[in-house]
């Protein structure tokens, strides 16, 4: 069988040649399930913040362990995302974001029966290299398969929810295994991410390919089906397909974008990990306790969910750079109120701290991810996403070195750095007029003219 008579069989057929039921699926359940990822991905890497409160007294942690142990599955994601988002933008989407999910299985249930520091140390790693390969691919995908009308939701607001759905199971789980497993509830928090991760690999086996990925590579007849099977409109336009080069991101237009997204990005999560996966210990350090530590946690990202359901409804309608810049504005006051009176009442604290969580997830939170999606054409979109969130996850595992021994230092204050990153992303969106990307085609946004807004 020749080369292109294999590609033709792989591509999924037109809903007009598809069981009813299977077209369906397609078209229902494909942004769901890609957006999947981020639950296990939300799950995982916020499990820890739950887990280190069982780990310290377990292991008997010093605040440099407690601090690497929740910094290196970060660090993990950060090689997988430029290692895997490079991979995606070769050989497809598809295949690697199938592959992930098997080897973030096998390192989950590893990572229940370590028995050693340094054990667990090697196991978070690796979940993270599995976490990063699925974060790039399905960014891209996600963007490739949206409607221009509905793209801030369907690449920011989904996923988030997602995350943050993850997140919150991490802590009910957490709170609910708590009696029953004592300290061993670490072990079962690990372990059991391992079953939601098997249950989407075993969906995504029925999923297309990208269809813009496969236009991209000149297959046209294989994307047209997709997009048919999706329901989505055909872009008249497609980046062009041809040699790619790592060049096209460092090209004066290109490393503007790619610069000021990761700038945002960075920051952004440097600032937001106060709200996700530092805030249990940034709530203990209060002294309120492991249990109100955990129930403060799952009330922030109940709050965050909220603030991403109420977002979706005007991010495809309203100015970004404006809600960017707005919101940005709004966490660095809540973050400073958190930081200089939080500790003085249990009401102040309670009010900033879902402030400074629902003003980053309204806002930031989720155009990090629409932005860092829209700003790459399609032959290095998952590169030039995976560059931007690597870069992002570092910062992420250096505020969790840090926070352990800032908190013994200067306590609640220490938020107050955090919350200045958020002046950082305001300016970044203030200089960027580029990221006016609402209501247009992917295409159109790679135009070598910026919008004026």
């Amino acid at each position: 069988m020749t080369s292109t008579s294999q590609e033709h069989d792989a591509a999924p057929a037109p809903p007009s040649a598809q069981p009813g039921v299977r077209a369906a699926f397609t078209r229902v359940w494909t942004p769901r399930l890609v957006a999947f990822g981020e639950f296990i991905d939300g799950y995982d890497l916020l499990v820890m913040g739950a887990a280190l409160l069982f780990l310290k007294p377990d292991f008997a942690l010093t605040s440099f362990e407690v601090g690497w142990l929740g910094a290196i599955a970060f660090i993990g994601t950060a090689v997988g995302l430029v290692v895997f988002g490079d991979l995606s933008d070769r050989f497809g989407r598809k295949v690697i974001f199938v592959v992930n999910l098997v080897f973030f299985v096998v390192a989950s249930v590893a990572s229940a029966f370590v028995t050693e520091v340094w054990q667990l140390m090697i196991a978070r790693f690796l979940i993270g290299v599995a976490v990063g390969m699925d974060i790039p691919t399905s960014h891209a995908f996600l963007a490739e398969i949206a409607p221009k009308a509905r793209r801030g939701r369907v690449a920011g607001s989904l996923p988030n929810l997602m995350w943050l759905g993850g997140a919150m199971t991490s802590v009910v789980i957490a709170l609910a295994l708590r009696p029953l497993t004592g300290q061993d509830t670490w072990r079962w928090l690990f372990g059991l991410a391992a079953v939601p991760a098997l249950g989407v690999l075993i969906a995504r086996q029925f999923l297309p390919e990208s269809p813009r990925w496969l236009k991209a590579q000149g297959r046209h007849e294989d994307a047209k089906a997709v997009f048919e099977a999706l329901g989505v409109e055909e872009p008249a336009t497609v980046d062009a397909h041809g040699t790619r080069s790592y060049r096209d991101l460092f090209t004066k237009h290109a490393a503007l974008r790619l610069a000021a997204v990761t700038c945002f990005f960075a920051f952004q999560s440097f600032g937001g990990a106060v709200a996700t996966v530092a805030g249990p210990l940034v709530i203990e350090s209060t002294g309120i306790g492991t249990g109100n530590s955990l129930y403060f946690s799952l009330a922030g990202f109940a709050v965050g969910f909220v603030a991403v359901a109420l977002g979706a409804t005007v991010i495809d309608r309203i100015n970004r750079r404006a809600l960017g810049i707005r919101a940005c504005l709004g966490v660095f006051a809540a973050g400073v109120t958190l930081g200089l009176f939080g500790g003085r009442s249990s009401v102040v604290l309670l009010i900033a701290y879902v402030a400074y969580s629902f003003l980053t997830w309204f806002g930031p939170g989720v155009l990090a991810w629409v932005w860092s999606s829209e700003a790459f054409p399609t032959p290095v979109r998952g590169l030039g996403s995976g560059i931007a969130q690597a870069v992002t996850r570092l910062m992420i595992a250096l505020n969790v070195v840090l926070v352990p021994t800032l908190l013994d230092r200067f306590g609640l204050r220490t938020i107050v750095l955090y919350a200045c990153s958020y002046l950082v992303c305001a300016l970044v969106v203030a200089l960027s007029p580029f990221l006016a990307t609402g209501g247009r085609e992917l295409e159109e946004i790679h135009a070598r003219r910026p919008v004026k807004t």
